[in-house]
């Protein structure tokens, strides 16, 4: 062997030299200063490296003549071996000044460079050189271990002078030149173990790989081993650390390096620590005592802002260090691992090591910290029963530092408990509980010290903090992974939840403590933010898997006084707490709280609440939640009065300011709590209804002179009265609530002496309108109203208290003087003309009454037009037909519903249109009433009886304004977003449809605010035209269509306009694609008049062919599919008004010849080609729909001839040019196909069917087949699709064309290309059916030989049984019956195989067990293709049988198993119904199957489709009930399979589900079975199932009664 490779090396050192002698002198003297330098043991670094270097290349070159790489040029060759041969000469020399000259440098370099390059080998390219040295190659594997040794020794140096100089303070003296080589040996050595280890590790993990790479992989290993001992590694692993986390390299010449060269250094030292690390072999004992402890110093001593991503470098560094701590956990032993991981020198380093990872990395490595704590704390074998069994787990402990006075009582008073709590429980003491003296001891210097002076105390608590949420939820995983493994079927128990529960206290005892505790004048702001964190996320932890419950059983309430303690204790921080701090946690845990026991905060919901609102502004998200929840609990528990009383204590507790009342405003602004608010009022009983109403009308009584409370109660009580709900029994008290309020809090607001500024008066009227609006719609449920009594009479003054304000009289009074001046009737008259004029720009009008009465005085006027609906509509039923007077009652309050409507208008326009800002400076305006336009909107269905033309117009200026409003910007305000939600709430709104006055008016409307905004705000007429388009277009009037029709193609026409000049400006186009996508669904509904202008269709005929074919938009397809769709409803409206107006129909196809061209054209845009191909398929379309009939009154032709006559002609000026374009197999060409399929498909369908279209379809035909075997993109193979599916369609005219032998294998040809991409194609399986429908026994001969040859062409068994599932289901005639016949069971033996194939995917598994149930079920329906035997249903049934193991079920998804348990149903289900007679002779198989599902079914919880499954399964149980005779006794054990999962433990939900499958089954056995399965149970099973039998008895079982 020693032989062998000294051969091997001398051929080795030759090709590394040019020079034959010099590589014979280089390796003669080789061995021998190998050996000296053994016997001396000297320390120069020449002699370290030279015996590595020589073994290293004899060792890997024994396989180099087997390795196979890409060769480079002979250039490069020679250059490598120059720089191997200088390398060699200077590592062996004895002089120091030629090894550390600049030449030296330089081949290190090169040496780095040729490893991190991307080829991997060097050959000689010379043939007789190769032949001499047997073909040698220089890969990057020798390289590296030339490189390799020396690098380890120099850095070996360099480790020990640096920790020399850490003892000493004595200078380095080396030179500068020397220094730099320090850099490129941490680059040499970390590219070397990128080559060597890499190619080790990974060699070794494939243990069936070739002898030579088996071989290569041990060399590697010895060469790793020999450099690493792991004394080397022990020196070099700190080392590699400390340089990859040093912020300048320790060499004196590293001051004048650049930050790029550091950063290299930094970036090699971190990837041979990542390597190292993986051979350093050490217990995890002393792994987290040096690596852990040296890599949380390097963090510490480095450290960096909160905001500032650590270096990749150094985190990979950790990551490192990580992985290794978790790979060696599994060889420690269990009890000294949990003791070393809880320890508390361990436990902060862990915490301080996943602070520093990145976000990006944060999923992966924090799952690595996660199971270093989980595998080392919580092992479900070796841990966690010590934790059952442990003392501390019986008793719950108490925060004392809530409640004591000092610490040392605290200490005493807990001395003395713990021992009469150990007498008590008389457990012992288990290792576990050193978790919790550990957190109790790395936290309790935050309870001595609360300043944490200490920096090293500081990071202790802040690190172990950040675990503790982790060691929370490893827990309370591994309690829950016990229960699932246990027979209860996943559930946790209460035990369970009491053991997470008390772990939970124990573990979070001291940051209570410590959070509760501290001073707050000396308080640490990082440390509390740390430890609320903790509080928050370990409170989420028991919230989420239900550690504590009130339902749970707690004697002493030892529970609920432990949280009660930390209830006060975080209300006492609320006290403390700045809201403008971004720390969530706070509020997170107060939501927690409330969510596990509303109690726990329910004396101190004030202060919450009032905490809760301060927060809002500057933390949106998490205080709203908490909001949201306090008010949802309090709904369900129909407490809410205690909410509301808690905002009014909020208002006491503080000072009455302006500063609290916009605090507690914060709720007005949350729409969700405001949403829960007002359902709760809607379901709150109706004995509570009154109960709040005086709470409400109280608060405004007692507030009326503090301005500020006032506001919010009014708001409050608005939300209240608009969400009760009133019904038949409530009604009367609502009124007589309203009649109250009214003599009650609004004459208190209403009482002033300053009308016109009174923020009162403001506050009254909007108050008051809201109550005349609950007090009509209360009088609609009372019989007899008296009109002028009683509707009215809220807002008049009563006769007993004169003193209120009449608001019926003030309301007239101030409407009549608004329409009577001068401005209102200019504004009437004036106003739309003046808004169109300007361009569509809104102006705001003086209508002469106060700002801050305008909005409250419009909601009245609003509430009481809806007052007067309901008067005039009893009005009406009193009044008779003859009764004809023009002061009728209801002629009088009609007249006052209009002047009201006028009014309500009138005030909207005091803003102008679009111009909604912000709130109003005024701080007297209500939230309520800050858009003017808002209440119009919402009482649309009311006003719109009493109003104009003009009003119509005007709301629907607004509506579109706001429509298209820019509502996702950010400077949009909060007004302005409100207005567009409203107007989105009216379009989703039908109602808004069914109003006519509106509809009229909708199109026109429309179309002139978008064609005024095209102009100058181009993004607002886009989206009043997108909801054009998509609005309802049935309400088009017959008299109304050609004029919306002109309206719409001017303003197409000026916007094609605009287009060309703004140069395809994307804003521009929207435009342009919804006025086409408008054309089209007027069209589609327009009614034309009799003597209709044709000129106005040519015309738009002529636009949109010559606008859509020229290149001022290329080939967007979303125009052109809009532009298309308008031209073929153009074409539709021209054919069916043919009869009529015939010149409508020759002018279109006049302008058609036009877009083409005169004589053939043998080229033709593919935007021509897309427009011709849309109005070739409409014409296919309603030819199939026989359409095409129609007669002209004054010519004989129908449109059928001149359709056929165009067409023909298209195809005479087109054809050349597609064809030349198609037969290209040019992937832009899809549209010419399609063009040409449609061309053909129509011409295929005429009379007359010449010999030239023949041959066209053949070469078509042709083209199609060389495309499809040349790998075209997607979209060209459903172009070749479509066409072969459109021929199919005429299977006569395409077999006079093309031999059939030829079509099927094409279209067999093109089903398999898509099958072995699993795809699906429904286009291809349609003309398949086609076809096979329409030939004959020798076409289908031809069908089935085709595809018998493929199966011997390897095709796949899913295509097979696809295509001749298609066959079967498509034949028709006997003669087909008969041939296919004989291939059946052939191919049910191939469908068989898809459910044996295992390395299929989850979607694959799906699709394969659905196809094999649609082929078997026709089969089964189809008796007279192919009759089972019994041999045959058996294998059906075992073949389906595998499919529902364990671990093929474990493999699928949820969706899958659903499909695959549902197709195997079906089998089942036909096996029953067509063959029950052979399944007399073979019922094991079928019973064997059904026990199968049945497991399946019990093994199966609700959300993987438990419900789908076992109603599957029931219709099962009941198919065999005609059949009992037979099956009764092979149900038996089925029902004890049953039974035995009864016994195991069987959810609820699962039993539940599974009970009409039962009673099917008991139905099918008789009284012997039902003595047998009572004689095979045992009595705890009998126990069990008895209640079953019961209800089944009960239920089920017929009883001959009737």
């Amino acid at each position: 062997m020693t032989g062998k490779r000294r051969t091997r090396s001398s051929h080795t050192a030759a090709a590394t030299d040019k020079s034959p002698k010099a590589s014979a002198a280089a390796t003669s003297k080789t061995p021998k200063s190998s050996s000296k330098r053994r016997k001396k043991k000297q320390p120069q670094e020449d002699n370290e490296t030279s015996s590595f270097q020589t073994d290293a290349i004899i060792t890997t070159s024994e396989s180099k003549e087997t390795k196979v790489a890409a060769s480079t040029k002979p250039s490069n060759h020679d250059e490598i071996v120059n720089y191997i041969t200088k390398f060699v000469s200077a590592t062996k020399s004895s002089s120091s000044s030629e090894k550390e000259s600049t030449d030296f440098s330089s081949v290190i370099s090169y040496l780095i460079r040729f490893l991190q390059k991307d080829t991997t080998t060097t050959a000689v390219n010379d043939k007789e050189q190769q032949t001499s040295l047997a073909a040698m190659y220089i890969t990057k594997e020798d390289v590296a271990t030339l490189l390799l040794p020396w690098s380890v020794g120099r850095l070996m140096r360099l480790a020990a002078s640096s920790s020399s100089s850490s003892t000493s303070n004595d200078d380095d003296n080396s030179t500068t030149d020397v220094d730099a080589l320090d850099g490129l040996a941490w680059a040499a050595l970390s590219s070397s173990l990128n080559i060597v280890a890499t190619a080790s590790s990974a060699t070794s993990v494939a243990a069936t790989e070739e002898s030579s790479t088996l071989q290569l992989s041990t060399s590697n290993e010895t060469l790793l081993s020999s450099c690493f001992p792991q004394s080397t590694l022990n020196r070099l692993v700190p080392y590699a650390g400390r340089i990859a986390f040093s912020s300048s390299h320790h060499q004196p010449s590293s001051s004048s390096s650049s930050n790029d060269e550091t950063q290299n250094i930094q970036e090699s030292a971190s990837t041979t620590f990542v390597h190292l690390v993986q051979r350093y072999k050490s217990s995890f004992d002393t792994v987290c005592k040096t690596l852990l402890n040296d890599v949380d110093s390097l963090l510490s001593n480095n450290p960096t802002d909160n905001n500032t991503i650590r270096p990749s470098h150094q985190v990979a560094v950790v990551q490192a260090t990580l992985k290794k701590m978790h790979g060696l956990m599994e060889s420690a032993n269990p009890k000294r691992l949990f003791t070393i991981v809880c320890s508390t020198d361990v436990l902060p380093r862990l915490g301080r090591l996943s602070m520093v990872l990145p976000s990006s990395s944060l999923d992966d490595d924090e799952k690595l910290i996660q199971k270093i704590l989980w595998d080392g704390l919580f092992h479900p074998v070796h841990h966690m029963d010590g934790f059952r069994t442990m003392g501390e787990m019986k008793i719950v402990p108490k925060v004392e530092v809530v409640a004591a006075a000092a610490a040392a009582t605290v200490a005493k008073d807990g001395e003395k408990e713990t021992k009469e709590e150990d007498k008590k429980g008389g457990n012992k003491t288990c290792f576990q509980a050193g978790l919790f003296q550990s957190v109790q001891t790395l936290l309790s210097s935050s309870v001595t010290t609360a300043s944490v002076e200490d920096g090293n105390g500081k990071e202790d608590v802040i690190s172990t903090a950040k675990l503790l949420p982790g060691i929370v939820h490893g827990f309370f995983e591994r309690v829950r992974e016990h229960a699932t493994q246990s027979k209860n079927g996943g559930a946790t128990t209460e035990a369970d939840a009491k053991l997470q529960f008390r772990f939970w206290c124990h573990l979070m005892l001291p940051v209570l403590e410590a959070l509760f505790g501290k001073k707050q004048q000396n308080g640490n702001e990082d440390v509390d933010n740390a430890l609320m964190d903790a509080v928050s996320q370990t409170l989420g932890l028991v919230l989420q898997y239900d550690a504590y419950l009130p339902s749970y059983n707690d004697p002493n309430e030892e529970h609920l006084t432990y949280l009660q303690s930390v209830a006060d204790g975080l209300v006492r921080c609320v006290h403390d707490s700045k809201t403008d701090n971004d720390n969530y946690a706070l509020v997170t845990s107060l939501c927690n709280l409330i969510l596990l026991n509303h109690r726990l905060l329910h004396g101190k919901l004030s202060t919450v609440t009032y905490y809760t609102c301060a927060c809002l502004p500057q933390k949106n998200q998490e205080p709203n939640k908490l909001l949201f929840t306090i008010v949802k609990t309090y709904r369900e528990l129909r407490a809410i009065g205690d909410f509301l009383t808690a905002t009014r204590e909020s208002f006491t507790k503080t000072a009455a300011s302006q500063d609290s009342a916009d605090t507690m405003n914060n709720i007005l602004l949350c729409n969700n709590v405001v949403d829960s608010l007002a359902l709760a009022y809607q379901s709150c009983p109706s004995g509570q209804l009154q109960e709040m109403w005086n709470f409400f009308d109280g608060w405004i009584v007692d507030s009326i002179s503090t301005t500020p409370e006032l506001s919010f109660a009014v708001q409050m009580f608005i939300i209240f009265v608009k969400s009760i709900r009133s019904d038949k029994q409530n009604s009367l008290g609502l009124r007589g609530l309203c009649e109250f309020s009214m003599n009650s809090s609004i004459a208190k607001l209403l009482h002033s002496s300053d009308i016109e500024s009174s923020i009162h008066m403001r506050l009254g009227f909007d108050l008051c309108g809201w109550l005349v609006e609950l007090h009509s719609r209360s009088c609609f449920w009372v019989d007899n109203v008296s009109v002028d009594g009683e509707s009215s009479f809220l807002l008049t003054t009563s006769k007993d208290d004169k003193s209120r304000l009449n608001v019926l009289s003030y309301l007239h009074n101030t409407a009549e003087t608004a329409a009577a001046s001068e401005g209102f009737s200019l504004w009437k008259k004036s106003f739309l003309g003046a808004y169109w004029q300007s361009g569509g720009v809104g102006t705001e009008v003086d209508i002469g009454v106060h700002t801050s009465l305008r909005g409250s005085l419009q909601r009245l006027a609003l509430h009481r037009i809806h007052q007067l609906h309901s008067m005039i509509y009893y009005c009406n039923l009193e009044e008779s037909d003859e009764h004809d007077s023009k002061d009728s009652q209801s002629t009088v309050l009609t007249r006052e519903a209009k002047m009201l409507v006028d009014f309500s208008f009138y005030i909207a326009c005091s803003e102008a249109i679009g111009a909604a800002g912000s709130l109003s400076e005024e701080g007297d305006r209500a939230l309520s009433s800050d858009s003017l336009w808002i209440p119009i909107a919402q009482s649309l269905p009311i006003w719109s009886h009493y109003s104009e033309h003009f009003h119509s117009e005007l709301f629907l200026i607004w509506f579109y304004t706001s429509i298209s409003s820019a509502n996702s910007s950010r400077n949009c305000s909060h007004t302005s977003r409100r207005e567009y939600a409203t107007s989105i709430a009216l379009t989703r709104d039908a109602s808004f449809y069914d109003n006519d006055k509106i509809m009229t008016l909708l199109m026109h409307v429309g179309v002139k605010f978008a064609t005024h905004k095209s102009n100058d705000d181009v993004e607002a007429s886009s989206k009043a035209l997108s909801f054009i388009s998509s609005a309802p277009v049935e309400f088009i009037e017959s008299s109304d269509s050609t004029k919306i029709l002109a309206e719409i193609l001017d303003l197409d026409i000026q916007t094609t306009a605009s287009l060309r000049q703004s140069q395809n400006d994307q804003s521009v186009k929207q435009v342009l694609c919804s006025t086409r996508s408008i054309l089209a669904r007027v069209l589609s509904v327009a009614m034309l008049p009799s003597g209709v202008d044709a000129s106005l269709f040519t015309k738009m005929t002529q636009h949109l062919l010559s606008s859509s074919s020229d290149d001022i938009i290329g080939c967007d397809m979303i125009y052109l599919s809009a532009s298309s769709d308008a031209i073929n409803e153009c074409l539709s409206l021209c054919i069916d008004y043919y009869e009529k107006e015939d010149t409508l129909l020759q002018g279109f196809f006049s302008q058609l010849s036009n877009l083409i061209g005169d004589g053939p054209s043998f080229e033709i845009s593919s935007s021509k080609a897309f427009l011709l191909r849309g109005v070739i398929r409409k014409l296919n379309t309603l030819d199939r729909h026989h359409s095409l009939a129609k007669r002209s009154a004054t010519k004989s032709k129908s449109v059928y001839d001149v359709c056929t006559e165009k067409v023909l002609a298209i195809y005479k000026c087109t054809w050349r040019g597609l064809f030349s374009k198609i037969s290209e197999a040019n992937s832009s060409a899809c549209v010419e196909l399609l063009l040409a399929s449609e061309l053909l498909s129509f011409l295929a369908n005429c009379a007359v069917k010449s010999a030239e279209v023949k041959e066209s379809t053949a070469e078509l035909l042709q083209s199609v087949a060389n495309i499809q075997d040349s790998s075209p993109e997607a979209e060209m193979i459903t172009a070749c699709n479509y066409f072969l599916s459109v021929m199919a369609a005429a299977p006569d005219y395409l077999f006079e064309c093309v031999a059939q032998e030829k079509v099927f294998e094409q279209l067999l040809g093109a089903m398999s290309s898509s099958s072995s991409f699993q795809t699906a194609t429904p286009l291809l399986d349609a003309a398949f059916c086609s076809l096979i429908r329409h030939t004959d026994v020798d076409g289908l001969n031809t069908a089935t030989t085709v595809l018998i040859k493929g199966e011997g062409k390897r095709q796949s068994s899913v295509f097979l049984v696809k295509t001749f599932h298609l066959i079967i289901s498509s034949i028709k005639s006997q003669e087909q019956q008969k041939y296919i016949a004989g291939h059946c069971e052939h191919f049910l033996l191939i469908s068989m195989d898809l459910l044996r194939e295992r390395s299929c995917n989850v979607h694959q598994t799906q699709q394969n067990v659905s196809l094999f149930s649609r082929m078997t079920t026709t089969l089964l329906a189809k008796k007279e293709l192919l009759v089972l035997s019994g041999r045959e249903i058996g294998m059906i049934c075992s073949e389906m049988t595998p499919l529902f193991h364990i671990d093929r079920v474990n493999a699928r998804d949820v969706e899958c198993d659903i499909s695959v348990f549902n197709s195997c149903s079906s089998v089942v289900s036909a096996l029953i119904a067509h063959y029950s007679k052979q399944l007399y002779g073979c019922p094991s198989p079928l019973f064997g199957l059904l026990l199968s599902l049945l497991s399946h079914v019990l093994h199966t919880n609700a959300k993987k489709g438990l419900s789908e499954k076992a109603l599957e399964y029931s219709k099962l149980c009941e198919l065999l009930i005609p059949h009992k005779d037979i099956f009764k006794k092979h149900v038996v054990g089925i029902i004890l399979c049953y039974i035995k999962a009864l016994s195991e433990g069987m959810s609820p939900i699962t039993k539940k589900k599974l009970m009409p499958s039962v009673y099917a089954l008991l139905d099918v056995c008789s009284d012997f079975e039902t003595r047998q399965i009572n004689a095979m149970i045992d009595v705890p099973s009998k126990t069990l199932f008895a209640p079953v039998f019961k209800s089944y008895q009960k239920f089920y079982q017929y009883h001959g009664q009737a």
